[in-house]
């Protein structure tokens, strides 16, 4: 098993990966609804604004922050601060996880949001160049991360130990798991076309020193993750839902007549 089917199985069977997939649809979405060129809005607008939002939407679906709730308290719990503001195709799309299933936990003020051992973080990028994202200019913080080495390598110069990179030479190449507790990052990156609407998403680990930027990335627009652990908060009052064992006599039907028949019994009388 790869280090991809690993991480991308672990986050998707209690939902993980569908509450990042919710959290940055409902913020692009938000932030879509407000944004009109001809108002003035320029497209850093929408990175600015989009980023914020996106944070807040991984706070309310992970119950972090200002969405908090008390260790034990069940899923479903606080749904009223959680619902409050959102628009109701979000509600209705948001998966129920677990309060304690993530936490927040930010790397160097960067945010970022940690489920077991696997923290991700944030990155946006221009539309269609996730391929070739500048990690050497981003910040140092993206920078670490992205040194992290590959981990499946290949026998090449790398594996033999001659590293090539292109980043500034006094960072450190790896973020010390003694610094970090063990915590290991990924990386969320996320973009939108303004004029077209279309959104990319991908979940992954990042790679500075290669021609590529990643060792390796799901595209969760592509495969769009199951529920997992979650169901939809949906709105109150919910919908019945009848006993599949229940017996419900028939209600009467009445047929329709067609115009022809109408016709005949309005001539016929």
């Amino acid at each position: 098993m790869t280090e991809q089917d690993e991480v991308v199985s672990d986050l998707a069977k209690p939902g993980v990966l569908a509450g990042i997939t919710w959290a940055v649809a409902s913020a692009y979405a938000d932030t879509m609804r407000g944004y009109d060129a001809r108002r003035g809005y320029k497209p850093g607008t929408i990175g600015y604004v989009a980023h914020g939002l996106i944070c807040d939407r991984m706070d309310r679906v992970f119950s972090c922050r200002d969405y908090r709730l008390p260790s034990g308290m069940p899923a479903g719990a606080g749904m009223e601060a959680v619902r409050d503001g959102l628009h109701p195709d979000d509600i209705d799309a948001m998966p129920r996880l677990g309060p304690d299933l993530v936490s927040y936990a930010p790397l160097n003020n960067s945010p970022g949001w940690l489920f077991g051992t696997r923290r991700w973080l944030l990155q946006s990028f221009e539309f269609g160049t996730v391929k070739k994202i500048p990690w050497a200019r981003k910040s140092e913080t993206k920078q670490r991360v992205a040194s992290h080495p590959d981990p499946e390598p290949a026998w090449d110069l790398f594996a033999a130990g001659v590293l090539i990179m292109d980043a500034q030479p006094e960072i450190p190449l790896v973020i010390d798991p003694a610094e970090d507790q063990g915590i290991d990052t990924f990386v969320v990156a996320h973009s939108i076309h303004e004029e077209l609407g279309e959104r990319e998403l991908f979940f992954g680990r990042p790679n500075l020193v290669r021609h590529t930027s990643w060792h390796w990335r799901l595209d969760l627009m592509a495969n769009p993750p199951a529920p997992g652990g979650g169901v939809p908060i949906g709105r109150d009052p919910q919908p019945y839902t009848p006993n599949p064992n229940e017996v419900v006599s028939d209600a009467p039907v009445r047929l329709r007549k067609t115009p022809n028949e109408r016709n005949r019994n309005e001539t016929s009388g």
